[in-house]
């Protein structure tokens, strides 16, 4: 690879890209990318998530951070976004706090309900405290990079119920619009999604929906949902260094991130009917095999990937804001996410993608749904 911008014939960009359901800007002109690498001071930003406003304010670094996350739902100001968060740097403070027992425990956190609140501490080195009530979160920590992934998951998951209601499934797959209509490819966390996408991205014919999450409507339609495109560190050496940037994580190593604007012409800004469904199986050889398979098959992938949603960036602690009874409600929202998977099931062709450790050859053998 010579360069993001040469890999992905995405030589001019355009950052007025408008979205369906949007009536924002969203995407970032220049000046304003320029400015967000820099880390000038970026003390507010709002996005709209097919109709769900939420505010950052505070932390310059850390908003800035999440508008590279977030850049193609980047929106104008409004009055009164339905969920504002306001982050501040420094040592938490809990003596305001009431003195509530533990609801439970993740391996990163201590989560405590009181009232309409849920408060979760990290360990002392970051505290969020969500008043779901009123719409308002507030974020304090000492750690730049651990306040941005909380607030960076905090985020997914309140846009994952906003989208659940609205009738979207978010998949965990790897999702392409090309001449054919739409294709999902179902692989695990690691699986190769990524360098499948870089791939695709060189063709003219196809565009991406999502390279982790794209959305599925009730209509078997794909939505675009690009969020920050992870990349190995393999990849990230042989890009321009002003086109990646890494991420430091709480609990999971640190991960490389290719810019919004190196691929955001590449982008499906309409709608794609979804055709194909690829269930994707690593192997150690060096060929690549595409073999159609009775729908019966992609039951199981579908279940996980898109009732479940495993491999989807989650926070239990604020699924479980109301405990467990909190979890039997969930069983609506996992039958319409299951009506979703059976009709696209009942519209789209099912294959088999043996995926070896030579890329292009990978791509050969996919590209058939495509182009």
């Amino acid at each position: 690879m010579c360069g993001a911008i040469a890999i992905l014939n995405a030589a001019s960009v355009s950052f007025a890209t408008e979205r369906p359901g949007s009536q924002t800007k969203g995407l970032l002109d220049e000046g304003e990318m320029d400015s967000v690498s820099s880390v000038e001071a970026l003390t507010e930003a709002n996005f709209d998530f097919f109709g769900l406003r939420i505010a950052v304010l505070g932390w310059p670094e850390v908003v800035a951070a999440l508008v590279l996350d977030f850049a193609w739902f980047r929106a104008a100001p409004v009055f009164g976004p339905q969920l504002s968060i306001r982050v501040q740097p420094g040592e938490p403070s809990f003596d305001a706090l009431p003195a509530v027992r533990a609801s439970f425990t993740t391996t990163r956190n201590v989560v405590y309900q009181s009232d309409d609140r849920t408060i979760v501490d990290y360990f002392g080195r970051a505290l969020v405290v969500f008043d779901r009530a009123r719409g308002e979160v507030s974020v304090q920590g000492d750690q730049q990079y651990l306040v941005h992934e909380a607030i960076y998951l905090l985020m997914l998951n309140r846009v994952g119920e906003h989208l659940d209601a609205a009738g979207l499934m978010r998949l965990h797959a790897l999702a392409l619009a090309g001449r054919q209509g739409g294709v999902v490819v179902l692989l695990p966390a690691g699986g190769g999604k990524s360098t499948l996408a870089l791939r695709a991205l060189r063709e003219d014919g196809v565009r991406l929906v999502s390279d982790d999450t794209p959305l599925l409507d009730r209509d078997s339609r794909l939505h675009a949902f690009p969020l920050r495109l992870g990349v190995n560190e393999v990849v990230a050496a042989q890009l321009p260094p002003s086109d990646v940037r890494r991420i430091e994580r709480f609990e999971f190593p640190a991960k490389h991130a290719l810019a919004l604007e190196a691929f955001a012409q590449r982008i499906a800004t309409e709608p794609s009917p979804l055709s194909h469904i690829v269930i994707g199986r690593r192997s150690l050889g060096t060929q690549a095999r595409l073999t159609a398979i009775p729908r019966r098959r992609a039951v199981t992938p579908l279940f996980r990937d898109g009732v479940v949603g495993l491999g989807i960036a989650q926070m239990a602690e604020y699924v479980l804001q109301r405990g467990w009874w909190d979890v039997l409600a969930k069983g609506t929202v996992a039958g319409r996410r299951a009506a979703i998977c059976a009709s696209a099931l009942s519209q789209a062709r099912t294959w088999e993608l043996e995926l070896g450790r030579d890329g292009e050859r990978n791509w050969v053998a996919l590209e058939s749904l495509l182009l």
